[in-house]
């Protein structure tokens, strides 16, 4: 990739800050570290090593005042867009990652780790990997989030980070590798100052400080193997109150939102009551089409039974004619069979000769008779 289009491309993504892309309040809670960590004497004329440098910026401002600087991080893009953007002859930057740093041993005086460790699943093969590449009386500068500040009652789960330590696990993870762990305190503070317009800022005297509440937002650590303690006083990186404004500005937003979103709920609110209307003069509809077709059945089986009825009636008015008339033709039947036995007699015994049955009944006479007797001819 290109530098220039590395340059271009590194996006701010909320976890990796981009100077000219990140908000200035989140840009001063690095920028302070930086400064500071190159402000206690540690830097000045030493190699140090900037771990997850990110964008660059931070190691850029490292590399005015030591003798030289490196600064890694596991992300290709990120490099690419630091070497893109800063350029110094004390300044180098590589792509490795904390836990197997390319590095010789015993190499440099400082490590900086700003926001790195709560990143990490191996923090304890971190801390042996730095203290590896640091040199006996080596230092480490290290900062991480306070899991349990009061802002982040306010603010969202990062899920970035693997592990968010407080601050006596913090003392428990460096304390086996450096000797003497010093742990400061890093706060937001809310500031009101005056100044005449276009004089910079030479010195600042702090009139009031009601900052006194023991509770940090981060906790910036100071690792050393011998005993060593640094006085500091504040450090600060002033800004103005954009942030302020566009926390107002979003307050105002989401009233306007929350009032779009209620009139829209009140829309959808009267659209289900129409539903709801509707569907009651639906089921009204129904349960009197319901009625009616009830009232139809029971009329149409009214009607069955009454004919039901009539047929039985029927039937009975009915039965002695039949039962006469069954008779009748059982009587018809029984005569029919006594005939036919009285005929086949006469056909069988009184004519005995052929004369006489001709006589009697003539050829097609006899024939006729004896198929209507059933008889073969």
């Amino acid at each position: 990739m290109a530098p220039e289009k590395a340059a271009r491309e590194l996006d701010f993504t909320g976890e990796r800050v981009v100077p000219g892309k990140a908000p200035t309040f989140l840009l001063l809670e690095h920028l302070v570290r930086y400064r500071f960590a190159a402000g206690l004497g540690l830097v000045a004329n030493q190699k140090v090593v900037d771990i997850g440098c990110g964008s660059g910026y931070g190691t850029a401002l490292l590399a005015e005042r030591a003798r030289q600087v490196v600064g890694v991080d596991n992300s290709l893009e990120a490099v690419a867009y630091a070497r893109a953007s800063y350029q110094h002859p004390r300044l180098h930057f590589a792509v490795a990652d904390c836990r197997r740093l390319p590095l010789q041993d015993g190499s440099f005086s400082l490590a900086i780790l700003f926001e790195v460790i709560e990143h990490i699943v191996e923090q304890e093969q971190c801390l042996r990997e730095i203290r590896r590449v640091l040199a006996a009386k080596g230092a480490l500068i290290l900062s991480t989030p306070n899991p349990q500040s009061r802002s982040r009652a306010v603010e969202e789960a990062n899920p970035f980070h693997f592990k968010e330590l407080t601050e006596d696990q913090l003392r428990e993870l460096l304390q086996p590798h450096f000797a003497h762990v010093q742990v400061l305190y890093q706060r937001e503070l809310a500031a009101s100052g005056i100044q005449a317009v276009g004089e910079k800022v030479a010195s600042v005297d702090l009139m009031e400080n009601f900052s006194t509440a023991p509770d940090a937002k981060y906790f910036v650590a100071l690792c050393r193997t011998h005993s060593a303690r640094t006085s500091t006083g504040w450090t600060l990186a002033v800004g103005g109150n954009e942030h302020q404004i566009a926390i107002v500005q979003d307050l105002r937003h989401t009233q306007s939102d929350l009032a779009a979103h209620r009139a829209e709920i009140g829309e959808r609110r009267r659209e289900v009551e129409a539903l709801l209307r509707q569907r009651e003069t639906n089921e009204r509809e129904y349960a009197a089409n319901l009625t009616a077709h009830r009232a139809e059945i029971e009329e149409r089986q009214r009607e069955i039974e009454a004919l039901l009825r009539q047929r039985e009636e029927t039937e009975r008015n009915h039965a002695p004619r039949v039962a006469a008339l069954l008779t009748a033709i059982k009587g018809l039947e029984e005569q029919n069979a006594s005939r036919k036995m009285e005929l086949e007699w006469l056909y069988r015994w009184l004519p005995m000769n052929r004369l006489a049955r001709r006589f009697l009944y003539g050829k097609n006479l006899r024939r006729r008779l004896l198929a209507k007797l059933g008889f073969r001819t």
